[in-house]
């Protein structure tokens, strides 16, 4: 039975959708990954795919686009629909396959950003990748086994990060995210207290991401932006832990088996991408104004984002060291 996996962005959702490959594999599917073509590097030597079709956002811009993209989709058995937003309706609709989709939640967690509403939401057990794999049970497969984001790995990839020199014994930190609502600023004082401490700091992300951090780091190996996405797995593989934003670098030190401690300030661990407890945990102030935007793009209305505040660099540090 042929069939194709969707979820088209963005990076961090990409990794986290590859929970549902192992189940599909184990049970002898013939699957085809299709994402957009900035993220393909996260499948390219995944021995689980009979396929990997990676496609320009651009290129399906139009209608027309959709329509001509949907035709080399029309001998799939079924279409699991990882994204679940208009494009790939309009894909599932022009290509004729059978479509199962995810859940995603979308009006609830909306509700939760908004103050009058949110008592009357419940998403306290929502998960990211139980939705994801519910989709599955379509094919008789149940969610019995905990299946995680699994990316593979091989020996090129940590051939190629020989030249780095890490350090022993280091904690990755990914400072960056796409708003200042999902970054945490005191990271720099984290890392203090963890060199202090004995352990080494390796920084992780993009060019952007040091781009739009301001903060003084002392004594740690800064690899923003040096790297590429495989590298960045392969790095992120060899830490002890991961401190990170609500972001990819999280959902990425999860797809290669390292724990990892997540920071939340405008978003909320009831938008499902918490890690469960084999994988990590997180830290959330709980305050009366969080979560006030579902992607963290939102100005702080008390301009002084202080659902970050209320999480000391000291608290990071010793959630940190607990879970070491």
């Amino acid at each position: 039975m042929k069939v194709a996996v969707i979820r088209f962005s963005s990076l961090g959702d990409v990794a986290l959708s590859s929970a549902v490959l192992q189940p599909l594999y184990e049970k002898g599917y013939s699957i085809t990954f299709i994402t957009f073509s900035s993220f393909g590097q996260l499948f390219k030597k995944d021995y689980r795919l009979e396929k990997l079709i990676e496609i320009d956002k651009k290129q399906l811009k139009s209608l027309s686009d959709i329509k001509q993209f949907s035709k080399q989709l029309k001998d799939f058995d079924l279409i699991i629909d990882l994204h679940s937003n208009f494009r790939t309706f309009l894909i599932s609709k022009f290509s004729g396959v059978k479509t199962v989709k995810y859940d995603k939640k979308s009006l609830q967690r909306r509700l939760l950003t908004k103050p009058l509403l949110k008592n009357f939401v419940n998403l306290e057990n929502f998960n990211v990748l139980d939705a994801y794999l519910k989709p599955l049970e379509e094919l008789g497969i149940k969610n019995d086994r905990g299946y995680r984001p699994k990316l593979i790995l091989n020996q090129e990839d940590f051939k190629n990060i020989k030249n780095l020199n890490l350090p022993e014994d280091f904690i990755a930190v990914g400072a960056g995210a796409r708003y200042k609502g999902k970054m945490y600023p005191y990271f720099d004082k984290v890392s203090q207290l963890l060199k202090k401490n004995g352990f080494n700091v390796v920084l992780v992300g993009s060019k952007e991401d040091k781009e739009k951090d301001r903060s003084f780091y002392e004594n740690v190996l800064d690899l923003r932006g040096r790297l590429s996405l495989r590298q960045s797995l392969a790095v992120l593989s060899k830490a002890k832990l991961t401190i990170s934003n609500d972001s990819a670098v999280a959902h990425l030190s999860r797809a290669v088996g390292t724990k990892v401690l997540m920071i939340y300030g405008a978003t909320s661990p009831q938008f499902g991408f918490y890690p469960f407890k084999d994988e990590g945990d997180y830290l959330y102030a709980n305050l009366s104004c969080q979560p006030c935007d579902i992607h963290g793009k939102k100005e702080c209305k008390f301009k002084d984002y202080r659902c970050f505040s209320a999480v000391s660099p000291e608290k990071v540090y010793e959630k940190a060291v607990s879970l070491v």
